[in-house]
């Protein structure tokens, strides 16, 4: 625990005012005129305040402890011994007490808070009076050294993003009216297109254009009613100009706090990537491959777009999840059942010889067969499975509160199902196909990586075992047996 402690120049170093008034009393009249401290002293600044007397040799009991200190630390003291203090504390006090009963005093003292539940520092003031028994007494006026506001201030002050403090104003049957700005920086000011006013206390749809927006503010309203963080992007114009602004959401009391990014330069590169694109489209024209081609062209275009703003989260092919958002989805539901105790099992699914679709038919029908075979899977799942395509033609599906048993049967069953469907490919065509089969059951502190990891592994065991079926870890321990 960083701590100092000072004998000189302690009105210079003191930030509290209280502190400096103390010390010029003490220089003043010296200890004998604080014989009346309790009804003088006491009653003025008695809530940040400590008084002790000496036990033994190396103790002080709490004859009375400040309100004020209740409230910060979150225990009162009085009638205990400092000794009951969190350890560095009790020192710093018993070595302080020492020091100015040895007449080394008055003393300033300084160290960091224990808690992490605030960023401040505690400044005390550590004298000697005489009580009304004659016997010595410690006096301790403490306070914290708030950087909170402090803190806020430089934040807002220079961070490149606009940022917003919203309170929510309410019925009187609690629904949210409208929103008043309790606290904004100057970059807000600016992408509002108001630069240099001051936007505390306005309303904030009034004032924030992209508010009028009724998609935006229904976002903030979920927000705020559903304690939940959010993101979104919005437009608006500010003198003639088309302004786009990333909005990260964030429920802060009855109300919440946004932070703007201007993010225009990004959408004027995708509009022109989707220029190119459409330029594109237009000259090849009529052929119906190429026209397909292009599609896949866009797509991936779009798809690369969307990933640079973090925003895509299916398959642009088949809308089921992607990798990424299958694992990011995955992670939370490993989370919830490390603290419930519930079961997760994961299989991956591998479509076998899909290279000859492909060859046979051309790379359209094997997208088409790809759309029809998710289709099918996502039709064949309950609600809460979350269904994925990590690429090419493999799959995976992630199974909350099921065990290895029912994960075989639920695979079992849709593979009976697919080797009696045909997909359809076009008007005139469709296919049969069938799939390979991996599942894997979380093992205790594996990540959504690891499970994946190892329900390719039992892939790979039913590819070798003939495809069209379905293998598990689970499988290895019967055949040892």
């Amino acid at each position: 625990m960083h701590h100092e402690i000072h004998r000189h120049n302690i009105a210079q170093r003191a930030r509290n005012p209280v502190i400096r008034d103390l010390v010029q009393r003490l220089e003043r009249a010296g200890t004998a005129a604080f014989a009346g401290f309790r009804e003088a002293v006491l009653a003025e600044f008695g809530d940040d305040m400590m008084i002790l007397s000496p036990i033994g040799t190396s103790d002080y009991a709490c004859e009375h402890y400040g309100r004020n200190i209740v409230r910060a630390v979150g225990i009162d003291f009085a009638g205990h011994p400092v000794s009951r203090m969190p350890g560095p504390i009790a020192d710093l006090t018993v070595e302080s007490c020492a020091r100015v009963l040895a007449g080394d005093g008055p003393l300033l003292t300084i160290h960091r808070s224990l808690g992490t539940a605030g960023i401040c520092l505690w400044e005390r003031l550590v004298f000697r009076i005489t009580g009304v028994d004659g016997d010595p007494r410690i006096v301790i006026f403490s306070t914290p050294m708030l950087y909170h506001e402090a803190l806020l201030e430089t934040v807002l002050a220079s961070s490149p993003c606009g940022i917003v403090a919203l309170h929510a104003v309410r019925e009187a049957d609690g629904t949210v009216t409208r929103g008043v700005i309790i606290a904004a920086n100057r970059r807000a000011a600016e992408l509002a297109g108001k630069p240099g006013h001051d936007l505390v206390d306005a309303d904030a749809r009034a004032t924030l254009p992209f508010l009028a927006d009724e998609t935006v503010w229904r976002r903030c309203l979920y927000a705020i009613e559903l304690r939940r963080t959010d993101r979104l992007e919005a437009s608006h114009v500010v003198n003639g100009r088309e302004v786009w602004m990333q909005i990260a959401l964030a429920p802060l009391g009855d109300g919440l706090v946004m932070t703007l990014t201007d993010v225009s330069d990004l959408m004027n590169a995708n509009l022109v990537l989707q220029s190119r694109a459409a330029t594109l489209a237009l000259e090849v024209g009529r052929e119906r491959a190429t026209r397909r081609a292009l599609s896949n062209e866009i797509g991936e275009r779009e798809a690369r777009e969307q990933e640079l703003r973090r925003l895509a989260e299916t398959d642009p092919l088949t809308a089921l999840l992607n990798r990424r958002s299958l694992k990011e989805k995955a992670e939370a539901l490993i989370a919830a059942a490390d603290s419930d105790g519930g079961a997760i099992s994961l299989f991956v699914i591998d479509l076998d010889h899909f290279k000859q679709v492909n060859d046979r038919h051309g790379h359209p029908a094997g997208d088409a067969v790809i759309r029809a075979f998710a289709d099918l899977l996502l039709g064949h799942m309950r609600a809460g499975h979350l269904v994925g395509r990590l690429g090419g033609e493999e799959f995976a599906v992630v199974l909350p509160d099921t065990d290895t048993d029912e994960a075989r049967r639920i695979g079992e069953r849709f593979l009976k199902l697919l080797r009696a469907t045909h997909l359809p490919v076009s008007e005139d065509l469709d296919l049969q196909v069938t799939a390979s089969l991996g599942i894997a059951t979380r093992l205790p502190g594996e990540t959504i990586g690891d499970l994946i990891a190892r329900a390719d592994q039992q892939l790979y065991r039913a590819k070798n075992d003939g495809r069209d079926c379905i293998r598990s870890g689970e499988d290895l321990i019967a055949d040892a047996a």
